[in-house]
């Protein structure tokens, strides 16, 4: 994996539970863990995914991210249709994670990324970037 026994520790949270026919390994360009697989082991992978982080974005909802995720992410959250980013803020064991879900244009093959965000979110974060534009204005309106 990656030279940090640190990061080691953090990423086999996510990779042990995604189980061992998955082969990682560290991508210098992007500074990510790195996976690919044949398109047979989405849906179980999936699954996983969806048990480790609680939070799912997709193109359609990735503007409502928080707005901490969006700049740490920058251009990673133009997301096109299929692909996902999965994350979770952090705990006392473990910073913020974002795991990039992205299948390849001949949908026979997937790649899945894992990052340590530096920055965090929490749910007042995730409330106040899902809230709508005509409800933060009567909470500016109502808070003077």
């Amino acid at each position: 994996m990656s030279d940090n026994p640190q990061k080691n520790v953090i990423f086999n949270a996510i990779t042990v539970p995604l189980g061992d026919e998955l082969t990682w390994r560290w991508d210098d360009k992007l500074s990510m863990l790195l996976t690919e697989f044949s398109w047979e082991k989405t849906e179980r992978i999936l699954i996983v995914l969806r048990q480790l982080f609680s939070e799912e974005w997709s193109h359609k909802n990735i503007k409502k991210s928080p707005k901490a995720i969006k700049a740490e992410l920058g251009e990673l959250t133009k997301l096109t249709k299929e692909q996902l980013i999965f994350t979770r803020p952090a705990t006392v064991d473990t910073p913020a994670i974002a795991l990039f879900w992205w299948p390849w244009g001949h949908g026979a093959t997937y790649s899945i990324r894992i990052r340590i965000l530096h920055t965090n979110y929490n749910d007042a974060d995730l409330q106040q970037a899902q809230t709508g534009p005509i409800t933060k204005f009567f909470q500016r309106f109502t808070s003077r």
